[in-house]
């Protein structure tokens, strides 16, 4: 688990299961507020998620996705409430077994604030039920995504195409087609490396000839 990555299961007084991840990234809340705000962004970012459909409906939208963790297909509606004086967002799903995901924005210090996602289920007591195969595995690595992001953002967002490329281009390909651009670029970047590297040496020898 990295740095700044918090998380927790268990079951509350309303008979729901649910699983929660914390994170402190060091942005100011409104402004991760605001980012969070755009759901699907948020949900592109989800390195397990694959995203094949999606439309905006009233209160919502409509979602056809493929979760790696679970090998199942989600077709849903989602309905969406929004909460700015909390700074919360509920995400409501019409089927499948995750009844809620609740976005939480809260202050932190003066490094930054907390994201908190809770993702909520009915109880299942028998380990057994088929059911237990859709709960979701991808939370910790989704959370853990979106702070990354976040901290390249504020890094590195001033530079010319890094938004479109991180924001737009990137989260609109299916996870493992977004795995192996990233190694062709760094195969890429290590290759242009070693070649300026032969090209030093060639230059050193040829000015101490």
């Amino acid at each position: 688990m990295s740095e700044g990555l918090a998380a927790t299961a268990g079951t509350d007084v309303a008979h729901e299961d649910h699983a929660r991840a914390e994170t402190r990234v060091p942005i100011d809340a409104d402004a991760m507020f605001d980012f969070v705000s755009d759901i699907e962004r948020l949900l592109r970012l989800n390195p397990h998620l694959e995203i094949e459909a999606w439309q905006h409906i009233p209160d919502g939208m409509r979602l056809t996705a493929q979760n790696e963790t679970t090998g199942k297909r989600i077709e849903t509606t989602v309905r969406i409430e929004t909460t700015p004086a909390t700074r919360s967002i509920v995400l409501t799903y019409a089927e499948g077994l995750k009844r809620a995901t609740t976005l939480a924005v809260a202050d932190g210090d003066s490094h930054g604030c907390r994201l908190v996602v809770t993702e909520h289920y009915p109880v299942i007591e028998d380990a057994q039920d088929p059911r237990v195969a859709e709960v979701d595995r991808s939370l910790i690595p989704w959370v853990n995504a979106i702070r990354r992001h976040l901290i390249g953002r504020r890094r590195w967002g001033w530079l010319p195409g890094w938004r479109w490329w991180h924001e737009r281009f990137l989260p609109g390909m299916a996870p493992r087609q977004r795995r192996i651009v990233r190694m062709i670029v760094w195969v890429s970047l290590l290759e242009f490396v070693v070649f300026l590297f032969v090209a030093a040496i060639f230059w050193l020898e040829q000015r101490g000839g």
